[in-house]
């Protein structure tokens, strides 16, 4: 018994003696020295400079746990700041036995406050986020020379708090923040990883929640990577799941990906306004590997419109390449869409910064794209179907051709070009064969409408900054020629108001005749700075009248102004009818005015003379009233506005100065 008790004696001093050696040892210990150790391992193996400026305290038992302040991981070369990364304090624990056992490092937890990360392209064409490869030294080749790598293993969870995330894009423009409050990597049963947190972007909150395989053998033994995750914020909800990994010529994945969002989604207001008003979702395919994304098997609803397709984009190239095709069943642009506008006013909350437009945008890719659309809605009764066409851009230029499309029994062909070194373009279109009375839609053609084979051409260049400013400076040629119709009932006044207006103006038949014979419409325009001219090259001619116009049509300034001079048919039974000599349709196109004079030529001649006095518009009713009775004007228009040869050889004998119609009208008046 006294053998035993001495045993124990002994025992208890040796651990008493071995507990004071601990905590002698742990007083005397250089914490710095050992953290400036661990920094010089870290930057060794990831070949960027590693520091802990702060205070760094360091607990052996039961777990290796290391608080350090003011971490900082260097930037390579080139970049645009000292840091990669910056945190304000590092908090991690290493389990002290399987270390000592196995070499394994088994982390615990690990919680960074006050992350800083900025990421960008260095200028020769790197990430500043992409290490060295783990332990080889610098100079040495990969897979050569390098020590055996220590098995981690994460058993607890990673906490980031009050982190900060940039990226700033390659062509050096403003660079995207993200803020995040909190978020968590923790490992659950299975090998499975679950990740959540909170992230913000230009004041709208996304959560993140995605279960993944391990990070850690992903990223140390390239194992492939399952991903399932979910994001959403702002009435817009991502999804993808599949599968990722390292591969030697880089990371490659193949996704099943998705976007949603609901009816007047803010996020979606600031990306695409006029898809935010009502609820969209579209997914795809993703296969990503080599500097190529194919996105197969696309299909989705959007704006009321099934589209589906697939597109590839190669990134290998000095610009994006984009190929593919894409089809739609319909694309209605008629469809009231009343909240659109103030979507659309929550999108931009400052100026405009560069070059706006979308010709601005062609030299920063290449694309060649076949498209298809089913149907085509123009107006509200009126279908166009399909259309197709192909789009090419490269270098800079556009090419959208050819582009057909089948409507009112005919088919309309042309061409779109633009380039954005010069800012011009060019728009040429065909059409052929196409019924007008088709067109008129919701009025019952067939019933008020029959006939107008119409045909036309149109070839326009001009500034391509916008539809607006290309109409507004475009010069080129606009020609149309209507056929044979019949119109009657509501199509009389299809039109509209003002034109409705117009044509009672000119045609006082129309509201006693159960219907109007048209003949022929023609229209010769020559086009110059966004103003179309006609000399008598605007006509039309029904069984009751015939009419002729010349004038001007601003569609910069969006307003007309034309002489028309109506003639009488002579039809047997019928008396003769006393029509204006001259009205003039000016003004805006949405409400254009209206005078004329139903007084006969001699009233007509003191209007003429009126104005010529002043250089008003009878300079340009000269022409008009001197050519005589053209008894088909429609042929004049055909003709460039040059009547037919009998009745020039007439136009001398009939043609009159302004000075001898007003000489006329005072003698008429004896003045």
């Amino acid at each position: 018994m006294r053998t035993l008790r001495w045993i124990a004696v002994a025992g208890a001093a040796v651990v008493a003696l071995v507990v004071v050696a601990a905590i002698v040892a742990y007083a005397t210990i250089d914490t710095q020295a050992i953290a400036r150790y661990a920094a010089d391992e870290v930057s060794r193996v990831t070949g960027r400079r590693v520091d802990a400026r702060g205070p760094v305290t360091i607990a052996f038992w039961p777990r290796l746990a290391v608080v350090a302040h003011d971490v900082t991981i260097a930037n390579p070369p080139g970049a645009s700041r000292p840091e990669l990364a910056r945190a304000g304090v590092v908090r991690g624990g290493v389990a002290t036995w399987p270390l000592l056992v196995s070499r394994r490092v088994v982390a615990d937890g690990i919680e960074i406050e006050g992350l800083d990360l900025l990421l960008e392209t260095l200028p020769d064409g790197r990430g500043n986020w992409q290490l060295a490869e783990a332990g080889v030294p610098a100079g040495a080749e990969a897979g050569k020379g390098a020590p055996a790598a220590v098995p981690v293993t994460l058993a607890g969870a990673i906490r980031i708090v009050g982190a900060k995330l940039a990226w700033r894009p390659p062509d050096g423009g403003d660079a995207t923040v993200i803020a995040i409050p909190r978020f968590e990597v923790a490992p659950e049963s299975g090998g499975r990883f679950a990740w959540q947190g909170t992230l913000e972007h230009e004041g709208t909150r996304w959560t993140l929640v995605a279960t993944t395989g391990d990070p850690t053998m992903a990223v140390r033994g390239r194992v492939p990577f399952d991903i399932d995750a979910k994001l959403a914020g702002g009435g817009v909800t991502l999804t993808a799941k599949g599968r990722a990994e390292q591969r030697d010529t880089g990371p490659a994945a193949v996704l099943d990906a998705s976007a949603a969002w609901d009816a007047g989604s803010e996020r979606m207001a600031r990306w695409a306004p006029d898809l935010a008003p009502e609820a969209g979702r579209v997914s795809a395919r993703i296969d990503a590997r080599d500097g190529r994304y194919a996105f197969g098997a696309i299909a989705g609803a959007i704006a009321g419109t099934k589209v589906d397709g697939n597109l590839e984009v190669d990134t290998k190239g000095k610009v994006p390449r984009i190929g593919g095709r894409l089809h739609a069943d319909t694309v209605d642009l008629v469809r009231e869409r009343p909240s659109a506008r103030a979507a659309a006013g929550t999108a931009a909350t400052g100026p405009a910064k560069g070059d706006s437009s979308p010709l601005g945008k062609l030299a920063s890719f290449d694309a060649d794209l076949d498209f298809v659309v089913d149907r085509l809605r123009v107006r509200e009764g009126v279908d166009a179907t399909n259309a197709r066409g192909r789009v090419v851009v490269e270098g800079g230029r556009l090419a959208v051709e050819p582009i057909d499309v089948d409507v009112a029994g005919g088919r309309i062909s042309g061409s779109v070009r633009a380039d954005a070194a010069t800012a011009r373009g060019r728009v040429v279109a065909d059409g052929r064969g196409i019924e007008m009375a088709r067109l008129l839609g919701k009025l019952d053609p067939g019933r008020n409408a029959s006939g107008g084979t119409t045909t036309f051409a149109i070839d326009l260049q001009g500034p391509a900054q916008s539809p607006q400013r290309f109409l507004a400076g475009a010069s080129g040629s606009m020609r149309a020629d209507v056929g044979p119709a019949r119109v009657k009932g509501v199509a009389l006044d299809a039109g509209g108001e003002a034109m409705s207006r117009v044509l009672d103006a000119l045609n006082p038949f129309r509201r006693v005749d159960q219907g109007t014979e048209l003949q022929c419409i023609v229209a010769r325009l020559a086009v110059r700075d966004g103003v179309a001219h006609a000399d008598r090259t605007l006509a039309i001619e029904t069984s009751r009248l015939t009419a002729s116009a010349s004038g001007t049509i601003d569609f910069g300034r969006q307003t007309l102004d034309l002489l028309v001079r109506p003639r009488s048919r002579k039809v047997a039974g019928i008396p003769a009818v006393d029509l204006a000599e001259v009205v003039r349709v000016s003004g805006p196109f949405a409400s254009p005015g209206v005078r004329l004079d139903t007084m006969g030529a001699a009233k007509t001649a003191l209007a003429i003379g009126g104005v010529v006095a002043s250089g008003g518009w009878g300079m340009l009713a000269t022409p008009l009233l001197s050519s005589g009775d053209d008894p088909s004007p429609c042929a004049t228009a055909r003709a460039g506005g040059k009547p037919a040869a009998t009745q020039q050889e007439r136009a001398p004998a009939q043609q009159q100065s302004p000075e001898d119609v007003v000489r006329s009208l005072r003698g008429l008046f004896k003045r």
